[in-house]
């Protein structure tokens, strides 16, 4: 899946209203959502510097926006084995999610917040006094040593974009990383009080201390709040890129925190393959995808999904996300792309069967389309659970599914019409929002540049 680029040299510009700084983590995932954000600034007039990972520098000038690497332990990418050797050992679930905070969010702060000190000292220096806002992603914490008091240049507003799942602790829910429905009885808050506390004093205390530690030898004077609290809280706002339909409901949830929406998706011209009629002539047609991270094994979904379906009536398209594919013997009713965008396949599709990315997951209750969801890593099992809860869709609840369940479950959506008409009711609450108005009017209103009827419509 690939989010949308806009051609910044064809569009019309005006003197720059806000001076922007957009920080993301060098995880795919984390980088392209703000891609489009970005672009749409830029179109708006902003001035938009783009700070992450080398490995990004390309598709990030294609937006427009001036390209600043990160640098050290702060320039990696995720997608690559070699970055973090010791990840795939790691058990899905919180000991992986464990790892991930300590090695790709916690260790990269210092830099982080370096690079983001150098970037707002220079901007005194052009236009002194004008004022800047710094955009970043869910896990980007290079911001959190400055608004936690410690030396340094203090942007006007900070505003976080929310690429994941919301991570917050909640009494009304489960923590982060269980995959568990929400529950706000009373017996279902005592399970989430137990759980929480679990959480932080135990699972993650050690992602903590580590983070309390770097935040202090960067001279912060505030305690930090639990991770997945602060990456909601900490920003000035948190625009979370999704419907409130997706999220589960938190009576305690952060003042700050808006829902803006998912963001466009678009695609360079597409060239169809040469089996595209099949696509448009059959009577009903499944899509499999793993995404553009957890693919390197394809027995764990694509392959039993093209067992499982074999023998049903249907056209099966695979959509690898990688050139070097290896599925092996392919059945007569499917076919495999290494890429076909979403915006062109979905329409045609009556289920989706995917490992559960947060992207791909929107595109397609965005589009209408019910799911089959089978993931754990990442944040993958907290996708899956929410896409469930809305009943729109099936969770399998493992990465790797058997035949038979997979089967199962996408001839349970096919025969339900149930699954369609909630994702329906979905696509419906998509289309009246429009994110990117959203970004631009919260940082005209944390910037008093627009009026409060304004924002309050786009951000509704």
């Amino acid at each position: 899946m690939y989010y949308q680029y806009i051609d910044f040299t064809k569009t019309t510009t005006r003197l720059p209203v806000t001076r922007i700084i957009i920080a993301a983590t060098p995880a795919y995932g984390h980088v392209a959502p703000l891609l489009s954000i970005a672009a749409d600034l830029l179109r708006r007039g902003h001035h938009v510097t783009f700070l992450g990972g080398s490995a990004f520098k390309s598709i990030i000038e294609r937006t427009g926006a001036i390209f600043v690497a990160l640098s050290g332990n702060a320039d990696f990418d995720a997608a690559d084995p070699a970055a973090f050797p010791l990840r795939e050992s790691v058990a899905v679930g919180p000991a992986r999610i464990d790892f991930d905070l300590r090695h790709l969010f916690i260790d990269p702060i210092d830099r982080q917040h370096r690079a983001v000190q150098a970037l707002l000292a220079d901007a005194e220096r052009e236009q002194p006094g004008e004022p800047v806002v710094v955009l970043h992603d869910t896990g980007f914490l290079g911001m959190w040593p400055v608004l936690l008091g410690a030396p340094g240049v203090r942007p006007q507003r900070v505003i976080g974009i929310g690429v994941t799942p919301l991570p917050l602790t909640s009494i009304d829910t489960a923590p982060f990383g269980f995959g568990l429905a929400p529950d706000s009885s009373e017996a279902g808050r005592a399970r989430n009080r137990s759980l929480n506390a679990m959480v932080v004093n135990d699972v993650f205390a050690g992602a903590q201390s580590h983070l309390a530690k770097t935040m202090q030898a960067l001279g912060a004077r505030a305690t930090p709040p639990f991770v997945f609290d602060g990456m909601v809280s900490m920003p000035d706002r948190y625009l979370q890129m999704s419907i409130a339909a997706l999220e589960y409901a938190r009576s305690d949830a952060p003042a700050g925190l808006r829902y803006a929406g998912a963001l466009p998706f678009a695609t360079p011209a597409f060239s169809p393959p040469a089996w595209w009629e099949d696509i448009l002539g059959a009577k009903q047609v499944v899509a499999v995808t793993q995404g553009t991270l957890a693919n390197r094994d394809f027995d764990d979904l694509i392959r039993p999904t093209l067992l499982a379906l074999a023998d049903l009536d249907v056209v099966v398209v695979a959509v690898t996300g990688r050139a070097d594919a290896a599925i092996g013997p392919v059945p007569a009713n499917a076919r495999v792309a290494e890429f076909i965008p979403f915006d062109q396949l979905l329409p045609h599709v009556d289920v989706l069967v995917s490992n559960g990315g947060y992207g791909g997951i929107q595109q397609a209750l965005g589009a209408g389309v019910p799911l089959v969801v089978a993931g754990e890593s990442e944040d993958k099992a907290e996708v899956a659970a929410r896409a469930a809860y809305t009943g729109a869709a099936i969770n399998l609840a493992t990465s790797r599914p058997s035949v038979a369940a997979v089967r199962a479950a996408v001839d349970a959506v096919l025969t339900d019409p149930g699954y369609r008409r909630q994702a329906r009711r979905l696509q419906a609450d998509y289309a009246r929002h429009d994110a990117l108005a959203a970004v631009d009017a919260c940082v005209l209103e944390l910037t008093h540049l627009a009026g409060t009827h304004a924002t309050q419509a786009a951000l509704a």
